[in-house]
């Protein structure tokens, strides 16, 4: 019983403020909300807009919605991919692609205790938030995490 007593009496002080603490004031999640979406931004800005993005090296890109995400296949070197409406930006090096269905191509990579996969297959497809058609479809498994969308060269 004692310790039933502790173990309440400590919930009830962490969960107390002390009289030192300012309670948080809209201020502060105001703050908090603008540096979210600056840290957004900052990984949105990672990636090169469509026009420029075959001169800045991407030779492919995906695109899917609920939740948003991006991955760029560069020509030489990574892919990148921005999950989770930009609050996620990762760079996986660029694996020799592999073919494991007619019309589809397959990358297959890992870094930094991630995995991904890219299947990209030439079959019409309509992004469903913009309506906007792309000639590919594409599937990305992160980890375990399964997204839909469509890609075009760039």
């Amino acid at each position: 019983m004692r310790a039933a007593l502790m173990g309440i009496a400590l919930l009830l002080g962490a969960c107390t403020q002390s009289a030192d603490e300012a309670p948080p004031t809209a201020d502060a999640s105001v703050e908090a909300e603008v540096a979210a979406a600056n840290s957004v931004q900052e990984a949105l800005a990672q990636m090169p807009p469509a026009d420029s993005a075959r001169a800045a090296g991407v030779d492919f890109r995906g695109v899917g919605q609920e939740p948003g995400w991006i991955v760029d296949i560069y020509q030489r070197d990574r892919i990148r991919v921005l999950l989770d409406y930009g609050e996620t930006l990762l760079d996986f090096p660029l694996p020799t692609p592999t073919y494991p269905a007619e019309s589809a191509t397959q990358y297959a990579t890992q870094a930094e205790g991630r995995a991904l996969t890219i299947t990209i297959r030439r079959a019409p497809c309509e992004d469903v938030m913009s309506g906007e058609p792309y000639p590919s479809t594409v599937e990305l498994v992160i980890d375990d995490r399964t997204l839909n969308g469509c890609g075009k060269s760039v």
